[in-house]
């Protein structure tokens, strides 16, 4: 199993820690993959998030930045020529759609389970959790926007702020899985059977009730 990097969002300055944690825990001398697809190209191009994601990585050392915009036809022997994959945010709707009608989902997978390092920031981050519950107000169900639960059974809360506590309070009582939520500048690693706090704080709001979690 690979390491599974989540941010809870916030700009570059907010993530200064989580960017460098990242950047040591993989191999610089390979390319970084960069995947823009939660965002929406007509209000930021995808080159122009290219070159912010460049801003950020280059002066870690990170020299090569590979962006993907269609990811029909790609297979794991091509994930396997990047040190990571890194997924920016925007719409989670719009990302888990483009993951499972391409099967990139299946690859995606396959790439963490053989070792893979992925590193996903707040729309990035919440397509991995087990429910999208609150970032699909229409309640889209179907099979395209499943998310990959590689967190534990976990919902991800991303861009937490301690005024929402009584909005996921009652989210959190619908009988579903818990939440996991993360601060702006907050991330968390998964791996195996085990998951670590690596910048600032998380809490798990369950069944209306939130505590702060010590990894």
């Amino acid at each position: 199993m690979g390491n599974l990097i989540l941010s809870g969002g916030g700009n570059a300055d907010q993530n200064s820690s989580v960017h460098n944690y990242f950047v040591n825990s993989i191999e610089r001398d390979k390319p970084l993959l960069y995947i823009p697809l939660a965002g929406d190209p007509s209000f930021r191009s995808y080159g122009t998030s290219l070159k912010y994601v460049q801003s950020i990585f280059n002066p870690l050392g990170v020299d090569a930045i590979t962006m993907w915009t269609e990811l029909n036809n790609k297979s794991l022997s091509e994930l396997k020529r990047f040190s990571a994959v890194y997924f920016s945010g925007g719409c989670t709707l719009t990302l888990l759609k483009a993951l499972k009608k391409s099967n990139f989902d299946k690859i995606l997978m396959q790439y963490y389970e053989s070792g893979g390092t992925i590193f996903g920031q707040s729309a990035g981050a919440i397509i991995f959790g087990s429910h999208i519950t609150h970032t699909n107000p229409k309640g889209e169900n179907s099979a395209e926007y499943e998310p990959l639960n590689l967190i534990y059974n976990y919902r991800l809360w991303c861009h937490y702020d301690a005024r929402e506590d009584k909005l996921i309070y009652q989210f959190s009582e619908d009988g579903g899985p818990p939440f996991l939520a993360l601060p702006d500048g907050a991330a968390i690693r998964f791996s195996d059977n085990s998951m670590e706090i690596i910048s600032k704080q998380a809490y798990e709001f369950k069944q209306g009730k939130k505590k702060t979690l010590k990894i």
